[in-house]
């Protein structure tokens, strides 16, 4: 049986379409940016947390007394779905996300006129947060921060300390997600505080309640794009230098607050995060293991459109083998008679026919 090629030209043109295809494919990768991700109820990231504490938000050490907590935890970001609030009368898109954290405290706290104790116990976050959905920014925020352990110094007196931070936030322009390495973004914004926090040690409970009005400009700088190891596995991610209001664990921590984080796309969120307060590390996180299901798409003009080409030149590919393969199958003559047939038949039994 013969073979039937597909014609030369329009081979050399479906390789010139897929080389093409290709190649854009790895430029898009070489040179590609955050790509905002498109969340729903149910993603989750699951981090591992270190971390120390050296000051509870609203109190000082001539409240507290000086200490130094080192935290090892659990925090889990669930994605609760997309929601909407309301910007005066305009309801705007959002998406509502819980943050909770939970782990061990270790360290010492200066008991006065007594000397220096250690000190063991437990700490949990609770947030809530309500964040736009064009950048994701948080917009409202609600977190309570609780510690509780116990002091030894020769006897054991119990410690705890409650921290709770309600924040509403106005964004004059939403800043731009999608940044490639070497972009920044920023965004101006307007933040109520409410600041409530208890304290209580050796018998003695301190309160206290602070109300303000923040204007900050939050920063966001693409540094490089670099590989990522962390427990769940390595990923390539974004890393940036960006401003950060509070860190699970370590409630708020204001003053020339920032992190390095580490955004992947695969992953729809940060792999790593390191916190700094005034040049000094205070706490990090890493991905332990993550859900994450519906992903923005990576698809621009220019992959559109090749995806149209590849699609077109296989239907003319089609066409062109189906026309010459019709060309191949021999018809009869036109006018000719059909073959006679010849019927034989079985003779006798003497064997003749």
């Amino acid at each position: 049986m013969d073979r039937l090629a597909f014609p030369r030209g329009a081979t050399w043109l479906l390789v010139s379409v897929l080389v093409v295809a290709v190649f854009n494919g790895m430029a898009a990768r070489a040179g590609a940016a955050l790509s905002k991700p498109t969340y729903a109820t149910g993603d989750r990231w699951v981090y591992v947390l270190d971390g120390s504490l050296n000051a509870f938000p609203n109190l000082n050490s001539s409240q507290t007394g000086a200490f130094h907590f080192d935290l090892v935890g659990r925090v889990e970001v669930n994605v609760l779905g997309p929601s909407s609030v309301l910007s005066g009368s305009v309801p705007i898109p959002v998406v509502a996300v819980d943050t909770n954290a939970s782990g061990f405290l270790n360290g010492t706290f200066a008991v006065p006129n007594v000397g220096t104790a250690h000190v063991t116990g437990t700490f949990t976050t609770r947030t809530s947060e309500i964040w736009e959905d064009r950048a994701y920014l948080p917009i409202q925020s609600n977190t309570t921060t609780s510690y509780s352990a116990d002091v030894m110094l020769g006897f054991s007196t119990p410690l705890t300390a409650t921290v709770r931070v309600t924040a509403s936030a106005s964004v004059a322009t939403i800043p731009a997600f999608e940044l490639e390495v070497g972009q920044n973004a920023s965004a101006a914004l307007q933040t109520h505080l409410v600041v409530n926090s208890t304290f209580t040690a050796a018998g003695r409970t301190q309160s206290s309640e602070n109300r303000t009005d923040v204007s900050s400009v939050w920063r966001r700088e693409v540094l490089s794009r670099e590989n990522v190891t962390v427990e769940v596995g390595t990923f390539t991610a974004y890393k940036l230098n960006q401003t950060v209001g509070s860190f699970p664990g370590i409630g708020g921590i204001s003053g020339g607050t920032n992190e390095t984080a580490y955004f992947s796309n695969e992953t729809g969120y940060y792999v790593k995060r390191d916190a700094y307060a005034n040049g000094t590390h205070v706490a990090e996180m890493r991905l332990k293991s993550y859900s994450y299901g519906a992903k923005g798409s990576t698809f621009g003009l220019i992959d559109w459109l090749l995806l149209v080409a590849a699609a077109a030149v296989g239907v003319v590919l089609v066409l062109i083998y189906w026309k010459r393969r019709k060309k191949r199958i021999p018809e009869p003559p036109s006018g000719a008679s059909e073959p006679t047939k010849v019927e034989r038949t079985r003779g006798g039994n003497d064997g003749t026919h």
